[in-house]
């Protein structure tokens, strides 16, 4: 699996271009809002990592409403890629294998 400092992130159902800010899931583009593509993108250069709830909202100031936005567009898989860490922040949780 491609790492995120190589960057893209790429599984069976995910694909995270961070250089031309393509998000794919399932092979279909996902219409991400410039916001929403930099806090989702924040979160996958940190994946497998707790990202601290204020160190995002230095960077997006709406970050609860983008990250719920987020987890709406990612459907069934939401729950799975968007972890909430109740009370320090959102961890990014990579598939495993392909």
């Amino acid at each position: 699996m491609p790492s995120p400092n190589e960057g893209f992130y790429l599984d069976g159902h995910l694909f995270v271009d961070l250089r031309q800010q393509q998000v794919m899931l399932d092979g279909q583009m996902l219409r991400l809002t410039p916001t929403e593509f930099r806090l989702f993108a924040a979160l996958v250069e940190y994946a497998g990592e707790v990202v601290p709830r204020p160190l995002l909202l230095t960077r997006i100031r709406t970050a609860d409403m983008n990250i719920r936005r987020l987890r709406k567009k990612l459907g069934k898989y939401a729950d799975h890629y968007i972890e909430l860490v109740p009370g320090v922040g959102y961890r990014f949780r990579p598939r495993p294998g392909p």
